[in-house]
């Protein structure tokens, strides 16, 4: 913190002030009215103390390093007292330094690196897991740095590929830290300081080079290295066809690799399928049902005798035949309005 060496200094400097003025007191203090000499240690304890507020139930000493010690114990107080009230006062008003603060208390956090469109939507997720985040980006004037942290995230503006910035946001006990930023080689470079201060921390890294994050993932046993087309290319292939994907991924390799889809419906009136249970519709469709809302209620794996109604909406994953086929008989969500101006005609029964 700026400032700090010469607070530091000056704490000293006070200490030994009350130190000194608390032995002086001790040893040499002689009261002017009774003549008694000296005050033992818990009397001149008491007495330093009163000084600090300017009270002192001792009458004015006669001796000058006495009468110099009554002088300078007040005033190293407030001085001491100033300059505590002055940085924090300019620490509560300085966001880089309170970001910097809060991220050192952190533990099991997760450490986003780079913010940005990818990065804030990755954050707001964390957020929505119930997880904490600090955020390293070296950009003080970028636009996403007030929204995120109206979100309760503590910002460092810094470079993030320093160690000492790694370990001013808590590396050692974060539970994952997650390299995002639009530069393949700055992210590596995070990843792999990371991985010097903490071997076992969990990387997730955003590489856009497929070839890149596959060798790093193998050769420098990063946990998960996603490369950013790799993730997004079926999605992209997906949206380009007439099937009805809201997502799309791509799992397995090589000749073993095939989509794993997920899609919303919403059960319309005219559906052959209210009334159905959820375990009837998995065994007739070959779908597996996700999630299931109903009178704004959201069941996650609902049961297998739940019963679809109309309005109900439902979320599966499937082959692309199989949800051209729930498709035909009630309406993609995102495709309610075509449905309604009557450009989605349903079947009745297949």
């Amino acid at each position: 913190m700026p400032g700090a060496k010469g607070f530091g200094i000056l704490l000293v400097v006070f200490a030994l002030i009350v130190t000194g003025a608390i032995i002086d007191l001790h040893w040499n203090y002689v009261n002017p009215e009774s003549g008694q000499s000296g005050l033992d240690l818990l009397e001149a304890v008491y007495a330093v103390f009163a000084l600090l507020v300017f009270e002192t139930p001792l009458p004015f000493p006669v001796a000058w390093i006495t009468r110099l010690a009554f002088f300078a114990v007040p005033i190293s107080g407030i001085l001491v007292l100033g300059q505590g009230i002055i940085r924090l006062g300019s620490t509560l008003l300085d966001r880089d330094l309170w970001s910097k603060a809060m991220a050192s208390t952190y533990h099991d956090h997760t450490i986003v690196c780079g913010l940005g469109k990818v990065s804030s939507r990755v954050i707001r997720w964390i957020l929505d897991l119930n997880e904490e985040v600090v955020v390293i980006d070296n950009n003080p004037d970028n636009r996403f740095i007030e929204e995120v942290r109206s979100w309760g995230v503590p910002v460092v503006i810094a470079d993030a590929t320093r160690p000492d910035i790694l370990r001013g946001v808590a590396i050692e006990t974060a539970e994952s830290i997650v390299p995002c930023t639009s530069n393949d080689l700055v992210n590596l470079t995070i990843a792999l300081e990371a991985r010097k201060i903490v071997p076992g921390i969990k990387v997730v890294l955003r590489m856009a080079d497929t070839q890149m994050a596959s060798n790093v993932r193998d050769g420098f046993d990063i946990h998960t290295a996603f490369s950013i087309p790799e993730i997004s290319a079926p999605s992209f292939a997906a949206a380009a066809t007439k099937a009805p994907l809201d997502h799309a991924f791509a799992f397995g390799v090589g000749d073993e690799r095939s989509l794993l889809t997920i899609t919303k419906f919403t059960l319309v009136p005219e559906s052959s399928l209210a009334g159905y249970t959820v375990s009837r519709l998995e065994e007739e469709f070959d779908v597996a049902v996700i999630a299931h809302r109903t009178d704004g209620k959201f069941n996650l794996h609902p049961n297998d005798d739940v019963v679809l109604s109309t309005g109900d909406r439902f979320v599966v994953s499937a082959s692309i035949e199989a949800l051209n086929k729930i498709a035909s008989l009630t309406p993609p969500t995102r495709e309610m309005d075509r449905y309604g101006q009557g450009r989605w005609p349903l079947k009745r029964k297949l």
